[in-house]
């Protein structure tokens, strides 16, 4: 009996010891998972710095590494994706064009700022993912991009605005990775033309306008040559008027191009060289060419210079020009017995120099316009009073040029003033 005693005893003290290390064991399984879930949870909410901070052996501890282990291999790769977004965002961000990726079906994956403005969307609004049909609230926008979204390949078009603003609208397919033939969306990118389309169009004036002006007088310089060749027998009274006609549209061919060339050297700023010129002596440079054709129109020419020792930094030729092109288009616009006066006067930053006359004015729609090459509100008069079309132009570029700017004041019938500012240092 003993002996069997003995063996019971020893029986129920191994279930004893093995129920004790079960429990202990299970003790800290549930630690373990209580801490496991509290941990996980951080993770969940974006607190990647959360830890495993448990001393285990055996597979609690291999779990333990691989989890803390998976944690910083996640955080590093969120980081790096993050710092590409942010790379991506600032490169979008600094792109002048309009820039949006959209995905098969419309919906717009990625938008820059830029693209947001042309689509008339609110630039705080999120519209990262909604469809264009109701994100795009420019309709010959919207058009554009539904009809090219999908294509296999790349599309460019230009849509005129209700506003005159031009844009020109490129869409690129986009494939799906390795393939040549599956595609997952599009690339638009929409580019505000309207100044290149303003100066392809003004060159292509200014070339037409340029042809007709040299063909104009060269027709009839050859006519009347043609006409003194056929004809010997022409009296000298005949031969000497067309003479003069022929000298008379030399000197506009002659006015003409030495215009042209002076506007293109003064477009070329990097021939400028800048000296201190003294603005009472190139004023009186121009009053004594221009006084003899105000006299014969009787015009009371008046002039007044706060400071007769006021100086800019400029080319001598440029202010002589804005002097001379300013006052004598005051005078012959002026009917006879009118007035035209010239003011000079400044103050601590810049020179302001007021050109008025009482002649025939300037209407409202042709102010804006007065400025381009070629252009003329009359053009018979112009013609008449032997205007090249270009004296304004090359005023306002040179004035351009000194950093500064000019304004008309005008009343039909009532006469007109040009207000010039230019500041006395050009940096």
């Amino acid at each position: 009996m003993n002996q069997i005693e003995n063996i019971y005893f020893f029986v129920m003290l191994v279930s004893v010891i093995i129920t004790i290390i079960s429990l202990r064991y299970a003790i800290t399984i549930k630690r373990y998972l209580e801490r496991f879930t509290f941990v996980s949870k951080k993770v969940s909410n974006k607190e990647l710095h959360a830890r495993l901070n448990i001393s285990a052996k055996g597979e609690l501890g291999e779990l333990t590494n691989n989890f803390n282990s998976m944690i910083e291999n996640m955080s590093d790769t969120i980081e790096e994706v993050e710092y590409k977004h942010l790379q991506l965002k600032s490169i979008l961000k600094s792109i002048s064009h309009g820039i949006l990726a959209i995905d098969i079906n419309g919906n717009i994956l990625l938008i820059n700022d830029e693209a947001k403005k042309i689509i008339k969307s609110d630039s705080n609004q999120i519209v990262e993912g909604k469809n264009i049909a109701y994100a795009i609230k420019e309709e010959k926008i919207l058009k554009v991009i539904s009809k090219f979204r999908g294509s296999n390949t790349n599309e460019t078009t230009k849509i005129i605005m209700d506003d005159e603003t031009v844009y020109k609208i490129k869409v690129d397919p986009v494939y799906l990775q390795n393939t040549v033939n599956v595609i997952i969306g599009s690339i638009i990118n929409i580019e505000d033309i309207t100044e290149k389309v303003k100066l392809e169009n003004m060159r292509s004036d200014f070339v037409a306008n340029v042809t007709h002006e040299l063909k104009t007088p060269l027709t009839s310089i050859s006519g009347f040559v043609e006409t003194l060749k056929l004809n010997e027998n022409i009296d000298p009274s005949t031969r000497s008027r067309f003479l003069g006609i022929i000298e008379s549209e030399s000197d506009r061919l002659k006015r003409l191009i030495d215009d042209i060339l002076l506007l293109s050297s003064i477009e070329n700023t990097e021939s400028r060289v800048l000296e201190k010129i003294n603005l009472y002596n190139t004023f009186n440079e121009v009053k004594e060419m221009l006084s003899f054709i105000a006299k014969s129109k009787d015009i009371e020419f008046k002039y007044e210079f706060e400071d007769e020792s006021l100086c800019v930094e400029s080319n001598r030729d440029y202010i002589k020009q804005v002097f001379l092109n300013l006052t004598e288009n005051a005078i012959k616009y002026t009917p006879d017995h009118g007035e035209v006066k010239v003011i000079v006067s400044s103050n601590d930053e810049d020179i302001f120099i007021n050109v008025i006359d009482n002649g025939i004015g300037i209407p409202k729609d042709d102010i804006q316009r007065i400025f381009e090459r070629f252009y003329r509100v009359d053009k018979a008069r112009s013609r008449d009073v032997g205007g090249t079309g270009l004296g304004l132009a090359i005023t306002k570029h040179i004035i351009k040029s000194l950093h500064g700017k000019i304004e008309v004041k005008s009343e039909l019938n009532k006469g007109s003033e040009f207000i010039v500012t230019i500041p006395k240092k050009i940096s």
